[in-house]
């Protein structure tokens, strides 16, 4: 059902921030709840299918891959609790849009909270992973309940009350350059997922067997930490740059954009040097001596994380620059040079050349990224005076 969900997941919530916080920003009352309405249309009804096809697909599932003919009853239960949070992430970006960061973190933190003490007590009493996942479920319906009076007070205040009954045509003529939007952030989610989890497993596990795949795997997932890190602070800066990018206030959007850039700095590079230094004590420690060979691998691989956490702001810059589809083609390009690489360095030097080949493709990534924000920004400006002048 993960698989399924990440599959079907339009990142819908980049696409909410994007085009709610442009019409709030500009005014258009009317225009930013069709808009909240068209998001969570899209949210809810791409949940739908996906849990559609889970439900379908279940019982094939459990006799062929999990070899549990029983398996699929728990499948049905765990795709009821995705499909009650499907609407979330639009939820999220709504609050953020009007800097309700506060009550994000009250109703994630509150929902875990309480998913825990549910699975705690069932499993307490002796009621099995059945149990489990029906404590995800009931979690679930309490943190979406949650957010539905979150958003609704939220809305209330800024004067934005029933956009359930807004009209879908109030933005008629901007549902192409949505959809537009909505598809180029979708694909480079997948793209980027593909990167992050997929490529480099599969290639080294084609040419190097499950031991090469497990020493990268390894090394992929110890520097995990440093991208979730990271993620709150896209989530915050995506929604401002927007605001400021449709104000025209580019002095202000610099100088944020800097201070990000210098806040990770401070907090990421300390982070990656004991990684460099002490990675092969830090692999024996977490994962024993089996495993040692993989401390260069993961050396290589803390690089090129710390690469793509300096310029981090250039994803959702593009995004605020209205550039989807150039950030797209830059994801496009690099995914490119890192399928390219593994199958250059990969049969020769098998986990090591599969981390020098992610190296490569954030570093281009990176390279590629910066140049086309910045430019996208000066176009940006240039685009705004002409519309000014008329």
């Amino acid at each position: 059902m993960d698989v399924l969900n990440n599959f079907f997941d339009f990142r819908v919530w980049e696409t909410a921030t994007k085009y709610i916080g442009t019409f709030w920003t500009n005014g258009e009352r009317e225009k930013t709840l069709s808009m909240i309405k068209l998001s969570y249309t899209v949210d809810i009804s791409s949940g739908i299918l996906a849990f559609i096809i889970a439900v379908i697909t279940a019982k094939i599932a459990s006799a062929r891959l999990i070899h549990s003919p029983q398996a699929y009853m728990l499948i049905w239960i765990y795709a009821f609790s995705l499909l009650i949070d499907t609407a979330n992430q639009t939820s999220d970006a709504i609050l953020r849009v009007f800097d309700r960061f506060r009550r994000i973190a009250f109703v994630s933190s509150f929902s875990y909270f309480f998913r825990l003490v549910l699975i705690s007590v069932v499993l307490y009493l002796g009621m099995g992973i059945k149990g489990v996942l029906f404590s995800y479920v009931a979690a679930s319906f309490v943190g979406f309940s949650i957010r539905l009076s979150i958003i609704s007070k939220t809305l209330e205040e800024n004067g934005l009350e029933r956009w359930w009954r807004s009209s879908l045509s109030l933005i008629k003529g901007q549902w192409k350059e949505i959809a537009w939007f909505l598809g180029n952030t979708s694909l480079t989610g997948t793209l980027k997922m593909a990167n992050d989890n997929l490529l480099g497993i599969l290639v080294l596990g084609y040419y190097s067997g499950k031991e090469g795949a497990a020493y990268y795997k390894i090394a992929k997932s110890f520097v995990r930490i440093m991208i979730q890190l990271i993620d709150p602070l896209y989530e915050a800066i995506y929604p401002e740059l927007v605001k400021m990018f449709s104000i025209g206030a580019t002095g202000d959007l610099k100088r944020l954009l800097k201070t990000s850039t210098k806040s990770v700095g401070k907090f990421m590079i300390p982070i990656a040097t004991l990684i460099l230094i002490f990675s092969g004590y830090l692999i024996e420690l977490i994962f024993g001596k089996k495993y040692l060979p993989s401390s260069n691998t993961l050396r290589i691989v803390t690089m090129a994380i710390l690469i793509s956490q300096l310029t981090f702001w250039t994803s959702p810059a593009l995004l605020a620059f209205g550039r989807a589809g150039l950030r797209n083609l830059v994801a496009a390009v690099s995914t490119a040079v890192y399928i390219g690489l593994l199958f250059l360095l990969v049969p020769k030097y098998s986990y090591i050349g599969a981390a020098w080949a992610f190296l490569g493709g954030n570093a281009v990534n990176s390279v590629i990224s910066l140049w086309t924000a910045r430019n996208s920004l000066k176009v940006g400006n240039k685009e705004r005076l002409k519309i000014q002048a008329t």
